[in-house]
């Protein structure tokens, strides 16, 4: 061996001395402090996932919510193309035809790509105000009173949530004609 190469030589365990040693109150002090930053820790760390959690949860909301605004200023215009199809003369050209009718069908299906579906009360089914919203009330006795009578636009929604109610004409009773005498 050469002499500025040194055999390494394994550690020892250097013991406090005795004077050195914490005492059993320093010692029960010490791990309080422990458990009590540990404790510290482990709220911390619960409060940060619960944190991340919440801020996913209103990024979420907040991306639902700006979709279904930009989606309730399309529903104006499927109406509008809607009444356009339906509207269209006989003697219109074909391609025109076509090309309205494929702008309406282009532009539902982005809405439902969306996340959107169209729904439209059926005759006598019951007025809800959550999901419907009354255009008149027509006096018949073709519906009880409070039924839906027609759909004069349709509604849409999102899951559970109404972007825009259907609006419908409603049922109420119907006047007794007055009598001559």
């Amino acid at each position: 061996m050469r002499p500025d190469e040194t055999e390494a030589q394994p550690e020892q365990a250097v013991e406090p001395a005795e004077d050195e040693r914490p005492s059993e109150d320093q010692r029960s002090e010490l791990e309080r402090e422990r458990d009590e930053l540990k404790a510290i820790a482990q709220r911390t760390q619960a409060d940060f996932v619960n944190y991340k959690r919440r801020v996913e949860e209103e990024r979420t909301l907040i991306a639902r919510s700006a979709t279904g605004h930009v989606l309730a200023r399309l529903f104006p215009l499927i109406d509008d193309l809607q009444r356009a199809v339906e509207a269209l003369p006989e003697d219109a050209p074909a391609s025109w035809a076509e090309g309205v009718s494929l702008i309406l069908a282009n532009m539902r299906t982005l809405v439902e790509a969306e996340g959107a579906s169209a729904f439209e009360p059926a005759p006598g089914e019951t007025f809800d105000p959550a999901q419907h919203e009354a255009v008149y009330y027509e006096p018949t006795a073709a519906q009880p009173p409070g039924a839906v009578v027609s759909t004069v636009s349709v509604g849409y929604r999102t899951g559970d949530r109404v972007l825009r109610a259907a609006q419908v004409v409603v049922a109420r009773e119907a006047e007794p004609a007055a009598e001559d005498g």
